[in-house]
């Protein structure tokens, strides 16, 4: 588990350390409804994201998430890699898949698993430095266990800026 985690974290520091160009990077604030895995009802999922657009078709994204059901407070802290097929335009469809750790509170014990997700967006940019998104996510909380799954539908708006990394 401890590998996993320095793998993780290491492929992120890995990820802001090689980026050399001035790029731009986009932060955005969503909120979605989530389906968690057992026979449990739908709940919200906060999540901030940053993202780095790397080249006009390929983006990397960090996000931290939030979402509490029953005695359950999740966390998903995620690295992904999104390819945009179209480049920066206004109507700015996606897809992409990455991992993550995943911070499961029950009660008072903690966990940290290492999960999978992968994702289909659309972001709609009608203005410079601002716009809308709607995204669909999977997100396999735990690669171990097949049942960890859970499905996320939800949106968010976007700032944007540039700035040297």
């Amino acid at each position: 588990m401890k590998k996993h985690l320095i793998l993780f974290f290491g492929a992120v520091l890995l990820l802001i350390g090689s980026a050399e160009a001035k790029g731009r990077i986009t932060i955005s604030a969503g909120v979605s409804i989530y389906d968690p895995p057992g026979d449990v009802s739908s709940t919200l999922l906060f999540e901030i994201a940053a993202r780095y657009r790397l080249s006009d078709k390929v983006t990397a994204e960090l996000s931290v998430g939030w979402t509490q059901y029953s005695d359950v407070t999740l966390m998903p802290v995620q690295l992904n890699g999104e390819f945009h097929p179209l480049g920066a335009k206004v109507f700015d469809p996606y897809v992409g898949a990455g991992t993550g750790v995943y911070l499961t509170k029950i009660a008072e014990v903690t966990e940290a698993t290492i999960g999978i997700q992968a994702l289909a967006g659309l972001a709609f940019r009608p203005a410079k430095g601002f716009g809308f998104s709607a995204e669909v996510k999977y997100m396999l909380a735990d690669i171990t266990d097949g049942n960890s799954g859970g499905l996320t539908f939800g949106g968010g708006i976007e700032g944007t800026w540039e700035t040297d990394l």
